[in-house]
């Protein structure tokens, strides 16, 4: 009987340990942690572009995990920006923002230049993209051009800088872990090591 109780008491432990992820394997610790909410809330970041068609393919995980993530998890987007072609989508982003058709136009813009077979030729296609959905062309240069925007881009920037990213997608949990779908080993378990995370850094609090 005691063989057994230990044997049990061993498997029950070694499922534990599966069911854990490990640092600089599942995920990594920020070179120097980043601002993050102190009012009990977790925040979790990702870091991505329009221009990625991994970002893309990542969207439909986002969307399910966000159904049901924890009240106080705080989900924040950021547009990396790497150059210059990647700025202006992240001011795309933020004027869409500042307009208040961020939700309704962030899945059209990214199935503009990865779904459906449509060509975006230039930045212009993509303002056409705005008109079409409501958002004249005036309202958008001004969005565009104003200071908001150029404040929110340069910190977007800033960001991509000081949290070491250097690709996207990635996920930034706490300003203190990131993962991506390399170090989950698909985008299927990212929200798995996310939600791991998020455990964490509540333990941490405590």
């Amino acid at each position: 009987m005691r063989k057994i109780l230990t044997l049990l008491l061993l498997l029950g432990f070694t499922t534990m340990a599966w069911a854990g992820y490990e640092e600089g394997v599942d995920y990594e610790v920020l070179a120097k942690a980043q601002p993050a909410p102190t009012d009990g809330k977790v925040q979790v970041i990702e870091f991505f572009s329009y221009s990625c068609p991994h970002c893309y393919r990542f969207e439909p995980y986002i969307e399910k995990w966000l159904k049901t993530k924890p009240d106080k998890v705080e989900f924040v987007h950021v547009p990396a920006v790497f150059s210059k072609n990647w700025e202006a989508l992240a001011t795309l982003y933020y004027a869409a923002e500042v307009l208040g058709v961020q939700e309704k136009m962030h899945p059209l813009i990214f199935d503009a230049m990865h779904g459906k077979g449509k060509k975006v030729r230039s930045f212009d296609d993509l303002k056409a993209l705005f008109e079409a959905n409501g958002v004249s062309s005036d309202k958008l240069e001004q969005a565009l051009n104003s200071f908001s925007v150029a404040a929110k881009t340069r910190r977007a920037k800033s960001m991509t800088q000081s949290y070491g990213i250097k690709s996207v997608p990635n996920i930034v949990v706490q300003g203190k872990y990131r993962t991506n779908s390399t170090l989950a080993h698909g985008h299927e378990n990212v929200f798995k090591v996310v939600d791991f995370l998020i455990e964490k850094v509540e333990k941490e609090q405590k």
